[in-house]
């Protein structure tokens, strides 16, 4: 009885083990897509905004920005949003905020913004008054993505880097 216990245990632990390993398999076969598109970079004074704009006709994804804003002495609000050509299932933007000290290399990222929307065409989020350290650099990274079905069509964007008063 025992003996036959242990192989039903170990066959039911093979078979939930192939269960799992399918589902994930399946997971991992959703098409994603980079689509082609160009930057359009704005510098102002106390602004930098990166925006992406996609030219495939027939995508869903059309266009990403993401902003950062300087908002005061060691403060700055950060921006983005992710727009679609037709109501999707899902529509995401996450906006990185990183900082360096020189503003040319050693960039790490000090804050992470998520933002999602179900059923719609567009997703938008910002976080202002972010505190940061006068005197060092700082630009915004974004991703962005739109989900319609098995199809999901990513791309990412950055800004300039912008000294903080």
């Amino acid at each position: 009885m025992k003996r036959l216990k242990k192989v039903f245990v170990i066959g039911l632990s093979l078979f939930l083990g192939v269960c799992i390993w399918n589902s994930q398999e399946l997971t991992s076969r959703a098409e994603e897509i980079v689509p082609p598109g160009y930057h359009v970079y704005t510098t102002m004074e106390d602004e930098v905004i990166d925006t992406w704009y996609g030219i495939s006709r027939g995508t869903y994804l059309i266009r990403g920005t993401v902003g950062l804003v300087e908002a005061g002495k060691g403060k700055v609000n950060v921006s983005g949003s992710t727009d679609a050509r037709s109501v999707c299932d899902t529509v995401k933007v996450a906006v990185y905020l990183d900082e360096s000290t020189n503003g040319t290399t050693g960039y790490g990222t000090i804050g992470s913004y998520y933002y999602t929307e179900e059923n719609t065409r567009s997703c938008y989020g910002s976080k202002s008054n972010i505190s940061v350290t006068s005197g060092w650099w700082y630009m915004v990274r974004g991703v962005h993505s739109v989900t319609e079905g098995s199809t999901t069509e990513t791309t990412d964007t950055q800004t300039y880097a912008m000294q903080a008063s």
